[in-house]
């Protein structure tokens, strides 16, 4: 079976961003197909964005997709505004095979995010202080200093590459490339995954609760980050995003193993027959404090909820830890 990959990336970045990822995916296909945003280029060492509209970004893709036909499935992942192209590809291409979301910027903005990491940053210095395992501290100090360095290198580049381009111009070119994407969400019918981070320092969580509440997929992955950040397909934790990355287009996400130290939650979702209820299973990990000390921890849980999953963001009560199917809310 041939198979590609095709990647697109988002507002005022390139097709660099995917450069941490490509060696974990190249592997896997017999193509990969790098999408280049209209006026994204560089022109004098300098992107001119003078294309950049939202008729020549759906145009490009007309183009992009036609090369892609000729494969017995594709698979389509889109970071930040890219995922409008990917769900617009998802519902046109025929062959499409699973569809990945990195931080879909459905809604925008995110005025709390300071907040988030202020918090995510005390907590993880709390647990560290309360840790008397010598891996898990050392694995707790890993994440709170990769927090901080992400947190910085993301405001570098926003500041240096991101805001001298953040016109009126390019912002409204913007939000018409998502929302032209929005009447084709019902039309994406492949299974698809959203991978989040909550630090996410320009798109707030509605925006993937939007995704999972508008597509036309009957399955749905949701994989949430706690200590990661908008960029996180280059700036995060990529050796996990990798992990997970694959196990959703190869295995099984919910298999997966946590590393010593890590926090995640992963939701899979299946919509019954006649869409009026959602069967979603929950794995989490992470490390909490129990008895006064800092602990792993990892839960499961399996609910069915007749209100089309609208529930499922919540949290896993403590003591559930076994499958507790044809639960009614």
């Amino acid at each position: 079976m041939s198979k590609a990959l095709l990647l697109i990336h988002g507002f005022l970045t390139g097709p660099d961003d995917w450069n941490e990822l490509l060696p974990y995916l190249e592997p896997l296909y017999d193509e990969v197909v790098l999408f280049k945003q209209p006026g994204h280029e560089l022109k004098d060492d300098k992107p001119h964005f003078r294309d950049f509209t939202e008729p020549a970004v759906y145009a490009a893709l007309d183009e992009t997709l036609k090369s892609l036909e000729k494969y017995d499935g594709v698979d389509v992942a889109g970071h930040s505004m890219g995922g409008a192209g990917a769900v617009y590809a998802c519902a046109k291409l025929k062959n499409v095979r699973k569809c990945l979301l990195y931080a879909p910027a459905f809604k925008y903005p995110r005025p709390d995010a300071v907040f988030r990491y202020g918090a995510q940053t005390k907590k993880l210095e709390t647990l560290k202080k309360a840790c008397d395992d010598e891996a898990l501290g050392m694995a707790l100090e890993r994440r709170l200093a990769a927090v901080r360095m992400t947190h910085d290198a993301s405001l570098g580049i926003f500041f240096k590459r991101l805001l001298p381009h953040w016109g009126p111009r390019n912002l409204l070119t913007f939000m018409r490339v998502m929302g032209a994407a929005v009447r084709y969400l019902p039309e994406v019918e492949c299974p698809t995954c959203v991978f989040w981070g909550d630090l996410d320092e320009f798109i707030p969580a509605a925006s993937a609760r939007y995704v999972m509440e508008s597509i036309g997929s009957r399955e749905m992955w949701f994989v949430r980050y706690p200590d990661d950040g908008h960029a996180f397909i280059y700036l995060g934790n990529v050796p996990r995003l990798a992990r997970d990355t694959l196990a959703f287009l190869e295995g099984d996400l919910m298999d997966v193993k946590c590393d010593t130290g890590e926090e995640r939650v992963c939701f899979r979702t299946v919509r019954g027959e006649a869409g009026s209820f959602v069967t979603v299973s929950r794995t989490e990990c992470g490390v909490h404090k129990a008895g006064g000390r800092a602990k792993e921890y990892v839960r499961s849980h399996t609910d069915t909820y007749n209100d089309g999953g609208a529930a499922f963001f919540g949290s896993i009560p403590a003591g559930a830890s076994a499958p507790n199917a044809d639960k009614f809310i």
